[in-house]
């Protein structure tokens, strides 16, 4: 049993006459990956029509059984005294499995005995997007262990109708690519999240680096989406960022190495009389009832203003020329 592709001299010879029914389906929708069609009274009769449209591949379904897929545009007729004709050179890794031993197409633990057209759209399907719900914590070599968020968009495309109808959609209708996100996502949240903290780089070289990062996560989710017969031809990171308070955090330090490594001898001093006398001021205001947090403060801006005149003079003495 299987679909012979029409030539002219069938279609207006033999067979003009015979032809039982017109199975088709008029183009999938933009989000919408698989669509069931069969005859009223479930069997498909000899010599019925078969219409696959460009973008479509036709899968038929024989008492719970694939018999044939058919990836080339163009009509076909049934021949039910035929071979089945297996165009599966496009998609990978298919040939073994019809081998194998006819997978079944199983829906909820029940085989379905009809027989039926399952079109599978194999156009991109585009506009699908994630984003971490959780940070990422990452060991940055620069800043030290951080929390980063990421997110982008990703295109998707079926490359293995076998594997989609036997492993997700079952006995269904019709399957939108919306009811495979739940399945897709998570393997690329943990790619994304892997790569990130592997990468081994400051947080700003990653943020460079966003289009190499989706290369990686399509990669490293290539063999985990096999077993849903799709696969990622686009992956962007659009966004590699980190919360409000890491940012503060970042500029903070930033500032003070900045002015550590700048500050003149003068300017040193300068900081720690001032630091000095606010922690004494401090002190006298004290109102807390401990001033221990006050004396502690001012030997933190003596010990940070030295700090800063230690780093001047040897900013200042490694510019100093050698006398002759």
């Amino acid at each position: 049993m299987g679909f012979i592709k029409s030539i002219e001299t069938a279609v207006t010879g033999q067979y003009g006459d015979q032809f039982k029914e017109v199975i088709k389906c008029d183009g999938l929708d933009t989000d919408l990956l698989l669509k069931k069609v069969t005859t009223p009274n479930g069997v498909i009769q000899d010599k019925s029509r078969l219409y696959v449209q460009p973008g479509q591949c036709a899968v038929l379904v024989d008492n719970g059984a694939i018999k044939d897929i058919i990836s080339e545009p163009g009509m076909y007729f049934m021949d039910t005294s035929a071979p089945t004709l297996f165009q599966t050179n496009i998609f990978k890794g298919i040939g073994s499995q019809f081998l194998e031993a006819m997978k079944r197409v199983a829906y909820q633990g029940q085989v379905i005995n009809q027989q039926a057209i399952f079109f599978v759209s194999l156009t991109e399907k585009i506009g699908l997007s994630f984003e971490t719900e959780k940070p990422i914590l990452y060991k940055d070599p620069t800043w030290g262990p951080i929390e980063i968020s990421a997110k982008g968009e990703y295109i998707i495309k079926v490359n293995n109708p076998v594997n989609l109808l036997t492993n997700v959609t079952g006995d269904a209708e019709e399957y939108h690519v919306g009811e495979l996100y739940d399945s897709i996502t998570p393997f690329i949240l943990s790619g994304v999240a892997t790569d990130i903290a592997n990468a081994g780089v400051s947080f700003d070289e990653i943020t460079a680096k966003q289009d190499q990062l989706g290369q990686m996560v399509i990669q490293s989710t290539t063999d985990k989406l096999d077993s849903l017969g799709v696969e990622i031809t686009k992956l962007t990171v659009s966004s590699i960022d980190v919360s409000e308070e890491v940012k503060k955090s970042m500029r903070e330090r930033t500032d003070i190495k900045m002015k550590a490594t700048s500050a003149t001898d003068e300017e040193a001093n300068i900081y720690t009389k001032l630091t000095q006398a606010q922690a004494m001021k401090d002190l006298a205001n004290n109102t807390s009832g401990n001033p221990g947090q006050s004396i502690m403060g001012m030997k933190m801006g003596e010990m940070f203003g030295g700090q800063i005149q230690n780093n001047a003079q040897g900013t200042n003495s490694s510019e100093t020329p050698k006398s002759e």
